[in-house]
């Protein structure tokens, strides 16, 4: 399209104000409701610049942004406001916008006053895609914006030009993850060791994530599972006059992997196959292999109790020896079988069998093993289909595992807390996170803190049983659901471990003097207090009316409590006690 043309298009977009907005609900998906709704911008059907791409690709050359944004948010902000939607409005402006309308900005606000509206109810999405230098003019106007009471967020992070940079400058609300991170994140290594990286630094700076171009389950599954709490994508909803909330159907991958829980067993993978008892001879076994071409293997038993495996080269080997089917034939199979076959029970799980064979040196190849139930001859299973079925079992439980511990993520967490209130099964909630970490992190790298998180989550793993869930929410914060009685025991156990391993991460003089030496926020000389573990502990008794969000609340109430006395300390919920009981390590 020829720039003359652009241009002139543009002119008539702008004096006739040929602009209609569509909105896209960001949604908490934890409860599936919008939080609020991004405006987009289109050109009015007839118009040559309908795309936005288009649109702001003239804007930008004719240098006209500012002036199209300004269009584009009077036009949101009408719209908004007939739609009557809860929630905040989500509006797209550039630097350069605020800059050339900073001395004017008052009309942002009247134009949000005039149609009942507030600026508590608007967040502007600074956008990174064009070149910009940030200078203490832009920093002032970010700053007046957020007194006057808007919400502020970087959009498109990972895409433009100033990154970082802009985020430790402007301190957003809100940081929009790039929809290229998102894109297929659940099979990208890389990208969910990116979109980590973020959300551990949101955390310390106390900023929302949004994950944008949420287009899969898959995506939606991995990054929940990720720690992140708000979306927005075509599966979660699409950009309309009157957008609607999508639930995504089934959440198929969380089913399926469920399914692949309760088939970890061996007994799973059992295909029954013909046998052969121990007193026939190898000439009827060669007749019966002759017969069935596809067989490899054959259990050989006795009162329905394996003893051994034939194997077709064995039997073939045998024959092809010099006057080997003269000599062999009338003999018995147990004469050529292999009397060490690996016999498992079909309740072994498959992770246990596996580590069973790669401990076998002596027959590590084995074709097949033999599965038996109480003694008895149930069938085989393929080592080509044990290993297949382990690899899809280890790939599913990373995809929703946490990238840092693998241990299971806010996904499977949701998933296994769900379950046990629908079945109504009592259970504790217990919420682990470290004190003072971030110093600790700072002091002794990044690199020593993960160290310390992989640690925590081997530790917890190690004191849990069959009636105990450990996941890793994100960061250094843990979940256990215990549904045993002795919370308690649990609980101290966890701590002493807690406290006689956590020396090993200090250096011996910080150890001594017990504390951190480092600076504060304004970078002033200041000491912090060595690492403790908090655990605010939730009986699944108060919660209400089976509500995730009741547990999740108060939760991080019981860790709050628990955290306040600093140390090694749990903290129990009482429905009877205003201030719970604490229990102290010292």
């Amino acid at each position: 399209m020829a720039a003359q043309t652009l241009h002139d298009s543009l002119d008539d977009l702008i004096s006739k104000e040929a602009i209609q907005t569509v909105l896209q609900p960001i949604v908490d998906l934890r409860r599936q409701q919008a939080v609020g709704y991004e405006a987009l911008s289109r050109g009015k059907p007839g118009q040559m610049l309908q795309r936005p791409d288009l649109m702001f690709q003239a804007a930008n050359q004719a240098e006209r942004i500012p002036e199209l944004e300004s269009l584009c948010i009077r036009s949101a902000i009408k719209h908004f406001r007939q739609s009557e939607l809860n929630g905040q409005l989500f509006l797209n402006i550039c630097p350069q916008t605020l800059l050339s309308y900073s001395a004017t900005l008052i009309s942002l606000s009247e134009q949000l006053v005039a149609v009942g509206l507030s600026p508590r109810s608007v967040v502007l999405e600074i956008s990174e895609r064009f070149p910009f230098d940030a200078c203490d003019k832009f920093i002032e106007v970010i700053s007046s914006l957020k007194q006057l009471g808007y919400g502020i967020a970087i959009d498109d992070l990972g895409s433009g030009y100033s990154g970082l940079k802009l985020w430790s400058q402007i301190r957003p609300d809100y940081v929009k993850i790039d929809r290229h991170f998102i894109d297929r994140i659940d099979q990208d290594t890389v990208k969910q060791a990116f979109v980590t990286s973020v959300v551990n630094l949101c955390g310390e700076l106390q900023c929302e994530i949004i994950a944008e171009g949420i287009e899969q389950v898959g995506e939606l599954n991995l990054i929940r599972s990720l720690g992140i709490h708000l979306g927005q994508g075509y599966l979660l909803g699409k950009p309309a006059a009157q957008p609607e909330i999508l639930t995504p159907g089934n959440h198929t991958p969380i089913a399926d992997y469920k399914q692949l829980l309760h088939e970890q067993t061996i007994g799973s993978l059992c295909q029954s196959c013909p046998t052969l008892d121990s007193h026939v001879t190898i000439r009827d076994a060669g007749q019966m292999l002759e017969d069935q071409p596809a067989l490899q293997s054959v259990p050989v038993l006795e009162d329905n109790r394996p003893v051994g495996l034939l194997y077709r080269s064995k039997l073939l080997e045998t024959f092809a020896l010099p006057y080997g089917r003269a000599l062999f034939e009338k003999k018995d199979i147990s004469q050529i079988m292999q009397h060490d076959a690996l016999i498992v029970d079909a309740s072994m799980s498959i992770e246990a069998v596996s580590r069973l064979m790669t401990n076998d040196d002596e027959h590590s190849l084995r074709q097949h093993l033999i599965v038996t139930c109480a003694g008895e001859y149930q069938g085989l299973v393929s080592t080509k289909e044990l290993l297949k079925r382990l690899t899809e079992s280890q790939i599913m439980k990373a995809r929703y595992a946490n990238p840092l511990t693998m241990l299971p993520g806010n996904v499977l967490i949701d998933e296994h807390t769900d379950g046990l209130m629908q079945s109504a099964t009592q259970f504790n909630l217990l919420y682990a996170d470290l004190n003072h970490f971030k110093p600790f992190n700072d002091h002794y790298g990044y690199r020593q803190g993960d160290n310390v998180i992989r640690w925590l989550g081997h530790l917890l793993q190690s004191m849990a049983d069959d009636k105990t869930f450990v996941g890793h929410v994100g960061g250094d914060d843990f979940i256990l659901v215990y549904q045993g009685n002795e919370v308690a025991d649990l609980c101290g156990r966890i701590l002493q471990r807690f406290q006689c391993g956590v020396p090993e991460f200090h250096s011996s003089l910080d150890w001594g003097q017990g504390y951190i030496s480092g600076s504060d926020r304004n970078g002033q000389p200041a000491n912090f207090p060595l690492l403790g573990l908090a655990i605010g502990v939730v009986p699944s008794s108060l919660i209400a009316d089976d509500s995730a969000s009741d547990l999740a609340s108060l939760a991080a109430l019981a860790k709050k409590a628990a955290k306040k006395k600093g140390g090694n300390a749990w903290y129990c919920l009482n429905r009877n006690s205003s201030v719970p009981e604490l229990t102290l390590i010292r």
